[in-house]
């Protein structure tokens, strides 16, 4: 564990002079992130991974965690005990992409911003002062994700029709609209969701890090029966 300082800002990004970060990230002294916050004047210790943060005894005033695998694997496995530990500390996490549900899932987790890398220079310093401030910060461009998709129940039937492996002409057949009625919606769906493609939307559906879950196919109680689609 190696303690890094480096002069102050003229306006702190911390909640005072004297808080110190905690980085998480095992690219080292030498890392993208860790220059970037010497350069900011921000004070924090480094740690290679959440066991030695967990293990010690600092007292962070926020945690920078890169993710090492994808968003929703890192909420769960590092944010999530991070958060429970440090309860009230802000949690902001650095990742390469944010797939469809993941955004949603990392804040439920407990993580208080989200940083991609591709942003860094630009977003840093503004999301560790919000953070800090008790604000959550997040990418403009998946803001879409904070709240769940507030699908309608017959966009809900289409979808769950579309995991059966049932095409727009056959879902029409089994739901009386006409074909492109079964494409409207299966578009607005697909906005809701982040996803462009059927494809996509069945995988954000199914995916257990981030999906929905099956429960989509409930309806009104009623569950859609699965079955082989009608040929």
């Amino acid at each position: 564990m190696g303690r890094i300082s480096q002069g102050s800002a003229s306006e702190p990004l911390l909640n005072n002079d004297d808080a110190k970060a905690v980085l998480i990230d095992d690219g080292g002294r030498d890392g993208r992130i860790a220059m970037l916050l010497r350069q900011r004047g921000v004070e924090f210790d480094l740690v290679e991974d959440v066991t030695e943060l967990l293990a010690g005894d600092l007292a962070p005033a926020v945690v920078l965690l890169r993710a090492k695998a994808t968003l929703g694997q890192t909420a769960g496995r590092e944010v999530e005990p991070l958060c429970r530990a440090l309860p009230g500390t802000p949690v902001v996490v650095v990742c390469t992409k944010v797939r469809p549900g993941e955004l949603r899932t990392a804040l439920a987790a407990g993580a208080s911003g989200l940083l991609l890398e591709e942003q860094l220079e630009a977003t840093l310093g503004s999301c560790l002062a919000a953070t800090s401030a008790g604000q959550v910060c997040v990418p403009k461009r998946h803001a879409r994700q904070v709240e769940p998709a507030a699908l309608s129940a017959r966009e809900k039937q289409i979808l769950g029709l579309v995991v059966m492996g049932y095409m727009n002409s056959e879902i029409a057949e089994q739901l009386f609209v006409a074909e492109s009625t079964v494409k409207s919606h299966l578009s607005s769906a697909f906005v809701k969701l982040g996803v462009s493609s059927r494809n996509e939307a069945v995988d954000l559906i199914l995916d257990p890090e981030r999906g929905l879950g099956m429960g989509i196919l409930e309806l009104g109680g009623e569950r859609i029966k699965a079955g082989s689609p009608a040929r």
